[in-house]
């Protein structure tokens, strides 16, 4: 755009600068014009013949006129009826072809290598010896610096004001248009600086030029909210009606597993026992994700003891069995000093519990976390000695139902949740290789401002 700019200001500067030095040259040509016509004329004035001899008496006002400027040359030739010279230059204006009349005639053409504007007029007399007559010649020229000097001093003067009013025409432009989009400026800002999840309304006052499109953004804004808040609700509705019929499944899968004693029978209710549980496990995690996005929209930060969490945490995976042994292997390690974050507590806790847990599903061995603080900010690391994920798959374990392989435990919306959570709280996760075998996973959290305490 602002090469198109660019190249569009020197298109129009060049056509200006073209149309005013035409226009400067043709006014200094008609200028000088004058002047040598009137020399040429109050020359022709005085030319006569008597006796067969030409006589012309030349005023001295014809040159002194011309001689005004310091820069022009000035040449003249007159020549009898039969074309000899009379007076002047006898190589002036030989290559121009003179009418017999009386008319003036202008011309352009070069002497000794200079370029010169010639006045020519013809005056016919009549001898007043023998009444015989013919056309006598009068030829006066100039050379062009004046001319050139007038025509750059005038284009100068008509280009100078032309530029400055197109600077000043500009600027305010400029300053016009920046004006009329500061409003649209500031409502770009205020929607980056926004979270993904708020869709509120833009509140501000805007120009009446621009009302329009502020309140097509608003109604836009208010029907994807509601479309969202409809997707949450039938999401959070589907796993919550779910859950209690797939735990029952799941009950009836180990009562028949304590019964039943064939074999076959015995491994298509091991099936439905996994599917059943497997079932349930996305359901909560449904449920999970939906509650925590609502929360993240309409919960207020607020400065929460990260360590306090952890335990919160581990609290809750200890109320469920099936993490029971687990848990007796798990290593904790947290600061003494507390580690404080800008977060929103629940939401906080349910991130913490998803890596834990997946550390869980995937790793049989015992499981370590550790929190403290470092220079990255507030760090906690969650280690087991699972199987691990391949360097060509680390990529998508952030990513929704996305999982190491079909045969490995979990929805695959665990770490997806969690890096959700963690974005949102100005964070960073990361899955690494750790030494030995298995798997870390770090979050990174900004640390509160260590005036501020709980």
């Amino acid at each position: 755009m602002l090469i198109t700019t660019a190249c569009l200001f020197l298109v129009i500067g060049s056509v200006l600068a073209l149309t005013v030095g035409a226009y400067a040259r043709r006014a200094a040509d008609e200028a000088f014009d004058r002047v040598l016509t009137a020399s040429a004329l109050s020359i022709a004035d005085t030319v006569g013949i008597e006796e067969g001899s030409v006589t012309v008496d030349i005023p001295y006002s014809a040159f002194a006129i011309l001689g005004t400027s310091r820069l022009n040359r000035v040449f003249y030739r007159i020549t009898a009826p039969d074309g000899s010279l009379v007076t002047g230059s006898p190589i002036l204006a030989l290559d121009i072809e003179i009418a017999h009349d009386e008319h003036l005639h202008l011309h352009d053409s070069m002497y000794r290598g200079d370029p010169v504007r010639i006045a020519s007029v013809q005056r016919y007399r009549a001898d007043t010896a023998t009444g015989s007559g013919g056309w006598v010649g009068i030829m006066v020229a100039e050379t062009r610096e004046a001319r050139q000097e007038l025509a750059r001093h005038l284009t100068f003067n008509g280009i100078l004001p032309a530029v400055a009013i197109a600077l000043v025409s500009g600027g305010l432009i400029l300053v016009s248009v920046r004006s009329a989009f500061l409003p649209l400026r500031v409502i770009e800002s205020n929607l980056r600086a926004r979270r993904p999840s708020d869709l509120g309304r833009i509140d501000q006052e805007v120009p009446v030029e621009i009302s329009a499109l502020v309140s097509a953004l608003n109604e836009f804004m208010d029907r994807l909210g509601a479309v969202l808040d409809g997707i949450k609700r039938v999401t959070a509705d589907a796993a919550h009606q779910l859950r209690t019929p797939l735990a029952a499944i799941q009950a009836q899968a180990e009562v028949g597993l304590d019964e039943v004693q064939d074999p076959q029978m015995r491994h298509r209710l091991s099936r439905i026992h996994h599917n059943a549980r497997e079932a349930g496990l996305l359901a909560t995690m449904l449920l999970s994700d939906a509650t925590t996005m609502h929360r993240l929209e309409t919960q207020e930060r607020e400065i929460v003891n990260f360590g306090h969490t952890v335990a919160d945490a581990l609290q809750m995976l200890r109320a469920e069995s099936s993490y029971a042994n687990l848990l007796q292997s798990l290593i904790l390690e947290i600061q003494e000093d507390p580690v404080l974050v800008v977060a929103e507590a629940v939401v906080l806790r349910e991130m913490v519990r998803n890596v834990i847990e997946n550390a869980f599903i995937h790793a049989p061995g015992p499981t370590f976390v550790k929190l403290a603080v470092s220079e990255k900010g507030a760090v906690l690391l969650v280690m087991d000695r699972g199987p691990g994920i391949p360097d060509d798959s680390k990529y998508k374990v952030f990513q929704r139902f996305a999982r190491a392989g079909s045969r490995h435990p979990g929805t695959g919306l665990g770490l997806a949740i969690a890096k959700d959570i963690t974005v949102a709280f100005g964070g960073v996760i990361s899955v690494a290789d750790r030494d030995g075998g298995g798997l870390v996973v770090e979050v990174i959290l900004p640390v509160a401002a260590e005036e501020v305490s709980i």
